[in-house]
């Protein structure tokens, strides 16, 4: 059985870099300090229940998704495809944009 701070840790990290998410970005969607994000992410600190609430609304995912023992779980396989997705469209509109004024 793996530690809830391992756990919590790396969930975190994986969707905060799913969704593009800089630890001061994520730091700022929730109101809380860069630094207690980075100390989460090296399981120096774990949060408040309340700060895990909010940490699982800024990532979009259920709060339970934080705590999932999986390293390829279909929750993280899917945000990927999707970000990999709305990745590829921005690049494709930004594009038609830029064609459009040239």
């Amino acid at each position: 059985m793996t530690d809830v701070r391992i756990l919590l840790a790396k969930n975190m990290k994986k969707f905060r870099k799913i969704l593009g998410f800089s630890q001061m970005e994520l730091a700022e969607k929730i109101g809380c300090s860069t630094t207690l994000i980075g100390k989460i992410e090296i399981m120096k600190r774990f949060p408040s229940a309340d700060n895990i609430n909010l940490i699982a609304k800024a990532l979009k995912i259920a709060t339970a998704d934080l705590f999932i023992d999986s390293e390829n779980s279909e929750m993280q396989k899917s945000m990927a495809s999707k970000q990999k997705r709305k990745s590829q469209l921005k690049t494709k509109i930004n594009k038609a944009i830029d064609d459009f004024f040239a």
